[in-house]
This record gives C-alpha cells, structure tokens and sequence, in this order.
C-alpha cells in the first residue's frame, strides 16, 4: 500500500471516528429522537378530518382521537389517556398527569378541556355556547353534571371505585370489574354490558341501541356507538381497540393480541 493510499484511508476512519463522536457526545439529541419516535406510537388519530388534528405526547401517554369535525389541539403531558371524539368544532384538550380524560363532542361552540391530576374526566359537549372546563385534582369529573348511578359494595366489592357510569340511561348499565381495571360508561341509549378483567380499561359513550363490551387484559378498548343494531367488541391483550359504531346492521368484533385496533 502507497503513503497516498494510506493517507486517503487515514482521513476516511478520522471522518468516521469524529462523526461518531459528535454523535455521542450529544445524548440529547439521541433522547429527543427515540421520544419523538415513542410518542409517535403512542398516538392514534382517525376520521374524515383527522388531517386537522394536533397531537402532541410526552412523558408515555396515551391518546386516541376521532375527528369528524373541526380543528383539534390535544396535549398529553405525563402517563394519562387523552380519549376524543368530535362531530363538532373547535376542540382543545390537554391533560396532565395520570388521568384518563374523555371527551365526546357534538357542540359547534369552542370546547376547551383542561385537566391536572390522576381522576378520570369525562365531558359530553353540545349545543353552540363555547365550554371551557379547568380541573385541578385526583377525583373524577362528569360534565354537564348528571345523575351518577351508586353500586352497592357488597355487590362490586373494591371493584366499584373503578367504575363511572353516567348519562341519561345510566341505571341501565351493568359493569363488572375485576382484577383492578377501569370501566367509564356514558348511556344515552340502550343497554350497556361492560366486563374488565385485568388491568385494562373500557371507555364507552352510547348513544344507541345494545353494546356489550369486553376487554381482557392491559389494553384500553374505547366505543362510540351511535347504532341502532346491537354491537359486541371483546377484547384480549394489550393494545388500544377503538371502535367508531353506526347503522342498522350488527357489529361483533373479536380481536386478540397486544397490537392497536380501529374500526372501521
């Protein structure tokens, strides 16, 4: 090998070695890059205008948004779940902390949503009036105030502090947890079976005929229902199920598995 020969490799490894380097020296960027691309998976958007929704995550929460209506800002900061489906206009929701905030609107007025703590906030907005809800805790929020249906301990056991149930239908709702999950249930339409075993958790807002949700182990299985035929979703793993339901015709959906799911 020639010194020319050996001087051109020489500066190649010297290129190399310095990129690698600079490359090391600078964690920052490293950790900014795989949390971008973590908060990327941890977000799932859907709808005819999901193209006008702003997600942003940090801290490995969750997020789940429908959109359907008008400009979405959704910030998660922290381990809590950001659950959305708008049919109306202007939405903003962030949420910061552990808590589980869902949000289903319906209302041509500005809603903005604000939550701190580790609570489950839920809000069903309508009407043209622009909504602005601030909550500061770890108790759980139901806007517009309804009726909340009690459950007796000897019946549910320490299972019933995970269980809201909500809505103009809620005393037809039968909820069973057990294994220390979640179920939120806002009826405004006809029965509603929900079973949580493990630590998963079901979100359903129903506003249509019968739903029967199960959800088995760690995953997050949210249902908006506007069918008038009867609708099944089970459950098992660890991903996040989302099912948007219409028509007359019945749905039953079956999914196992620890990947996301989204129907349609």
């Amino acid at each position: 090998m020639n010194n020319v020969t050996k001087k051109v490799l020489g500066g190649i490894a010297a290129i190399v070695l310095a990129s690698f380097i600079a490359s090391c020296s600078n964690p920052a960027a490293a950790a900014t890059s795989a949390r971008s691309a973590d908060a990327t998976t941890n977000v799932v958007v859907t709808g005819t205008n999901a193209a006008a929704v702003a997600p942003v995550v940090s801290g490995g929460g969750l997020m789940n948004i429908e959109n359907n209506g008008g400009f979405v800002a959704a910030t998660q900061t922290g381990l809590g779940t950001i659950n959305i489906v708008n049919n109306g206009g202007i939405l903003t929701a962030t949420n910061t902390g552990t808590g589980i905030m869902t949000i289903n609107s319906d209302a041509t007025g500005a809603v903005t949503v604000t939550n701190t703590g580790s609570g489950r906030v839920t809000v069903n907005a309508t009407g043209a009036a622009a909504i602005a809800i601030v909550h500061t805790g770890d108790e759980d929020f139901v806007y517009p105030a309804v009726p909340v249906v009690s459950f007796s301990v000897s019946s549910l056991g320490a299972a019933v502090s995970h269980i809201v149930v909500s809505g103009t239908t809620a005393a037809d709702v039968a909820p069973v947890v057990t294994g220390g999950g979640y179920i939120n249930v806002t009826n405004n339409g006809a029965h509603v079976a929900a079973t949580q075993t493990g630590l998963g958790t079901i979100n359903v807002v129903n506003n249509g005929g019968i739903l029967a949700a199960t959800n088995n182990g760690t995953g997050i299985m949210t249902i908006h229902s506007n069918a008038t035929g009867a609708v099944a979703v089970t459950n098992t793993g660890s991903g996040k199920v989302t099912v948007n339901a219409t028509g007359a015709a019945a749905i039953a959906i079956v999914h196992s598995g620890n990947d996301d799911f989204v129907y349609p």
